[in-house]
Parts: C-alpha cells; structure tokens; sequence
C-alpha cells in the first residue's frame, strides 16, 4: 500500500480505510513541515508566534488536520492532484491555530496612577514573584487589530463563496493561477502549459473567470447578504402581528421557446403551517389553488392573491426560485359563493398574456 499514489490513497481513505489515511497524512507530512518552516522561518512572524505561544510542533499538527480535512472535498476535485487540492486547507488550518492563539493571548499593563508619571524601563522585572519585565507586556507592532483580522476572515469567505460559485474549469484554472492551489501565482505560460492549453485559450478562460468573480464579488454576494436579512426581519415582523407574508418556492415549470407557459408554486401563508400549491398556466389566462395552504380557505385566498398580483408583473421568460412577498392586513374577506372550496379560478390572466 506504500507504493500507491495520493489520489490512490485518498480513494481508499474516502472508503473509511484507516490505514490509508494514515499513509496519505505521512506520506505528505514532509510538505506540511515544509509549509510550517516558511511560517515560522518569516522574521516578520517569529516575535508574533513566540509572544503567542504557538510553535513549529503546533504548526505541523493543525497542517495535518487540514490535511486530513481535505479527504473528503476532494471527490469533486478528482482531476487535479490530492496536495494541489490539499494545500489551501493546510495553510488555512495553520492560519486558524496563529488567529485563536492571537485571540487567547490577553494583553494587560499593570497601571498604577500614584506612579504615573513615573519612567520604566522595559527590562525592568514586574514584581517578585514573576520572571516577566515590561517589554513581555507591550503589544508586538506585528500582531494585528481584531478588526483588522475581522475584516480579513470577511474578505477570505466571501472570495471562497464567489469562487464556488465557478463553473469547475475555470474555479480549478483560478485556484492554479493565483496561487490558492499551493501558496504561489504562476505565470500565464506556465498555467497554460499546465492545463494543456494554448495561451490564446488560458487568456480567455481567465478573462471569462475573473468576470464571473468580479459579479459574484460585486453583485450577487451582496444582493444574497441583503435578501437574507430583508427575509429574517419579514419573519420577526411576521411573528410580532406587524405584516402578513407569503413565501413562495417554484416547483417546477414548461416552456415554450423562451417563453414560460405553466409554472406551479408551493406557498406558506405567514411563514408557517403547512405548504400550499398554486398553478398558473399562462397559455389559458388562469391560475388556482391546487392544494390549500391553511384549511381555511379565506387565508388561503388572500395569501393566493397577493402571490398572483406579483407575479402578474413580471415577464413570463423568467420566474423567481424563491421569493417572501408582505402585505398589510387583514384583507376583507370574500364571500363564499364566490370562491370554491378546493380551487379558485382566477381568470385575469389574458391581459398579461397579451402584454
């Protein structure tokens, strides 16, 4: 079993093989030691992970846990190399060890106010009952604001929600390219060289990626952010009497060309209960309740109508997935010879087809 490759070893550790999971984590242990030296060996963290506490063992061990970590993603990854996939995880699994130590270690100085003009030298002993002087008490000008790491752990997660978003080819191609495969950008040339591709074909599977990147970054990650918390104070003011709501989730649909011709909706009246259903067939004008979301039919109707007013609007190429509508109530209610008990017919439909 030592002679099989990575991905050999990683197939059989996916299949709960404990050996090859032991393998596979020594086998690589050699590129995490390398990976935590860089860490430790950069003059510029050394005084930070020594007044933290964490040192190069302690690096080694989160390595492998990343790396272990990484088995069972790489199922969907299969066409690049085990460590290629691997690497981010590592590094990011180190990463997370330096921030939690950094958050564990309290800085304090001991102010006395009858002495507060007084000079002190930073050699000078704390007490004597501690080996500490006042230099161990000074923030290291390397260790970074919570803010500041705040802001980073932000910016790393939704990079990673925009480049999920990818198709497979070109998420892979960016991964190689900016260096989030194995800690360093590689040129254009040799990208292309690595993917077999020819320059011409590399630059536009990049351009192609980074444009895809920059809509995630710019538009789609916000608009999500802002649906989200628009939907969860709809529910608070749901739950407070404020306003009613109807959620509606798409189903399923027909087209004709590029034109929707039926659509059926499930729907919740006020966010809870039990799911309706509602159809709306284009071709004919008509839409009705073919399965009531309450068993009295007069909520179900007003939560019906106010899903058909807002979907009246909208273009029939195009039907939202998933959407929360409020309106203020109680609606009057109507009367009972006009709505049936199992279905409502509802025949305002030829004027939006028309349009």
């Amino acid at each position: 079993m030592k002679d099989l490759t990575n991905e050999q070893l990683c197939k059989l550790a996916q299949a709960e093989d404990k050996q090859a999971v032991s393998l596979l984590i020594e086998a690589n242990l050699p590129f995490v030691r390398k990976v935590a030296n860089q860490i430790v060996g950069n003059p510029v963290r050394q005084e930070h992970l020594s007044a933290c506490g964490v040192g190069f063992d302690d690096l080694v061990q989160a390595g492998s846990i990343g790396l272990w970590r990484a088995i069972d993603g790489y199922r969907q990854f299969e066409e690049v190399q085990f460590l290629t996939y691997a690497a981010p995880a590592v590094k990011r699994s180190m990463s997370d060890l330096i921030r939690q130590y950094s958050r564990d270690t309290v800085w304090q100085l001991r102010h006395d106010k009858a002495n507060a003009w007084k000079i002190i030298y930073l050699d000078e002993d704390l007490d004597d009952t501690e080996d500490d002087t006042v230099e161990t008490l000074i923030s290291s000008p390397c260790a970074k604001l919570p803010e500041q790491i705040y802001i980073e752990q932000e910016t790393a997660a939704e990079l990673h929600e925009a480049m999920d978003a990818l198709p497979d080819r070109e998420n892979v191609y960016v991964q190689y390219r900016f260096g989030f495969a194995d800690g360093k950008d590689h040129p254009l040339t040799e990208t292309a060289q690595y993917f077999h591709l020819t320059e011409s074909r590399a630059k536009s599977v990049e351009r192609s990626a980074l444009k895809l990147l920059r809509q995630e970054l710019l538009f789609e990650i916000p608009e999500r952010a802002y649906a989200k918390a628009e939907d969860n104070l709809t529910r608070k003011l749901v739950a407070a009497d404020e306003l009613h709501a109807v959620e509606l989730r798409l189903k399923s649909q027909r087209k004709r060309g590029r034109k929707i011709t039926v659509a059926v909706y499930k729907y919740l009246a006020d966010c809870g209960g039990a799911w309706g259903a509602l159809y709306y067939d284009f071709k004919d004008g008509t839409a009705e309740i073919i399965l009531l979301a309450e068993w009295d039919t007069m909520v179900s109707h007003r939560f019906a109508v106010r899903a058909f007013e807002y979907l009246q609007k909208l273009p029939i190429t195009k039907m939202p997935e998933k959407l929360i509508l409020t309106f203020i109530g109680p609606e009057q209610p109507c009367s009972s010879d006009k709505l049936p008990l199992e279905r409502m017919i509802i025949d305002d439909w030829s004027s939006h087809n028309e349009n």
